[in-house]
């Protein structure tokens, strides 16, 4: 499925404002876009600030995301680079870890220029 390629600059929140996702260092820097590191499923997502309904009964906050939309045909040094989909709300891209029920991230700000398979 197509979509956007993620990068270390993209703004994402948790499924529970005001937690912010990012990328505390990217993984590789050698593929850019917009001259920023394209996020590959090598990197690792943190989550802070968020605020789970739940906590006062026991579950834990948001801590870290796993993606799961990663490309099929984009590769950076042979790991795939992590895509948005384009608007199919019901394809979740990804999921908070720690989270009872799971919610993808939601992605507020990325490059629009370059996309993937």
């Amino acid at each position: 499925m197509p979509g956007l390629l993620l990068h270390y600059g993209a703004t994402m929140m948790c499924a529970h404002p005001p937690g912010n996702v990012t990328i505390p260092a990217p993984s590789q820097q050698r593929v850019l876009v917009g001259s920023l590191p394209v996020a590959t499923a090598a990197d690792t997502f943190l989550v802070a600030g968020c605020s789970f309904p739940a906590m006062s009964l026991g579950a834990p906050p948001c801590t870290s995301v796993t993606w799961l939309q990663t490309a099929g045909r984009v590769f950076v040094q042979g790991v795939p680079v992590l895509l948005q989909p384009t608007p199919a709300p019901s394809l979740a891209p990804a999921l908070g870890v720690g989270t009872p029920p799971p919610n993808p991230p939601m992605v507020m700000a990325l490059q629009y220029r370059v996309s993937g398979m």
